[in-house]
């Protein structure tokens, strides 16, 4: 009985301590708007929140819609705007809910919450049609709203795309058990999704300012329970039923990827696109974030490809 007196006692202990550290480490002190501010974004307000969005190009071009992936928000892909302006398109760069400057809303995290915002950004945007442009998690963002709303899309470019889930850390798949999972979230797999974000690289000032606004933003209030979401939710699950709908329609579709990528197996990719007929295809080694430092060489690549569907 006395041990068990002891037991319960040192339980309640634990319990106090691990609750206090919990809340001692909450990174999250400023609001999405407050991020926000200043930062140069326009802002789209939609049915789940403030979509934050730059535009660049003249409005009778045609459009290219970039997006982005799990972590590193739109900031990271600025440098394919001037080349894609250049070569005659309207470039539209926003941040996805939960990620940069746009809002963390109370709606759970979904792939759908995503292919949402997309479509209603669009219709703000008063933009049809678009050229759409995934990275990552964004490739499976515009698969899945290809395969919704074909009538939107002219052509579909993906670069690393999750096809069909992407491989983690320990870390990340401890964030998904009941219960502990958000302290674990918070101690190992935000530390984890961080140290991964560094990788993207430091050899020059831009790669160190799109570090830096991407190890900011888990300073905004509700970003550490989206960022669980997205683990835990269907944002990493399957989309090939989506790409065979997608290439049964004749959607024309780009893939760029690496054959080394440790997080997307090559091999997925390559299941995924036998499913289009003529897909254009470009290898690379060099892991998941081959792509930094690559802006000018890739937009080559992308503009060709839209090119290449406007004489369909």
């Amino acid at each position: 009985m006395k041990f068990l007196v002891i037991l319960s006692a040192l339980v309640v202990v634990l319990a106090i301590v691990l609750t206090l550290a919990y809340q001692r480490a909450d990174r999250e002190t400023i609001t999405a708007a407050e991020f926000r501010f200043g930062s140069g974004y326009q802002q789209a307000s939609l049915s789940n929140g403030v979509t934050a969005y730059k535009m660049a190009g003249h409005d009778d071009d045609p459009v290219v819609i970039i997006v982005h992936g799990a972590t590193l928000g739109s900031v990271a892909y600025q440098a394919y705007v001037p080349p894609l302006v250049a070569a005659g398109y309207r470039v539209v760069t926003y941040d996805q809910y939960g990620r940069g400057f746009s809002d963390r809303p109370a709606d759970r995290f979904t792939i759908d919450l995503m292919r949402q915002q997309l479509f209603e950004l669009m219709d703000a945007l008063q933009v049809e049609k678009a050229h759409l442009f995934g990275i990552s998690l964004g490739g499976a963002v515009i698969a899945r709203f290809a395969a919704e709303h074909g009538d939107r899309v002219h052509s579909l470019a993906y670069q690393v795309p999750l096809i069909a889930g992407a491989s983690v850390s320990p870390a990340l798949v401890l964030s998904r058990l009941p219960l502990v999972g958000p302290m674990l979230a918070r101690f190992y797999a935000i530390p984890a999704i961080i140290a991964r974000g560094e990788s993207f690289g430091t050899d020059t000032q831009a790669a160190r300012d799109v570090v830096a606004h991407f190890k900011q933003q888990f300073l905004v209030q509700g970003t550490e329970r989206m960022m669980r979401q997205m683990l835990t939710g269907d944002a990493l699950s399957d989309r090939m039923a989506d790409h065979q709908k997608i290439a049964a329609s004749g959607v024309a579709a780009q893939f760029v990827y690496a054959i080394d990528d440790p997080e997307i197996a090559a091999r997925q990719v390559e299941q995924a696109l036998s499913y289009y007929e003529n897909p254009d295809v470009h290898q690379y080694t060099g892991g998941h974030f081959f792509s930094s430092g690559r802006a000018e060489e890739l937009s080559v690549k992308l503009d060709t490809f839209f090119k290449a569907q406007s004489k369909r």
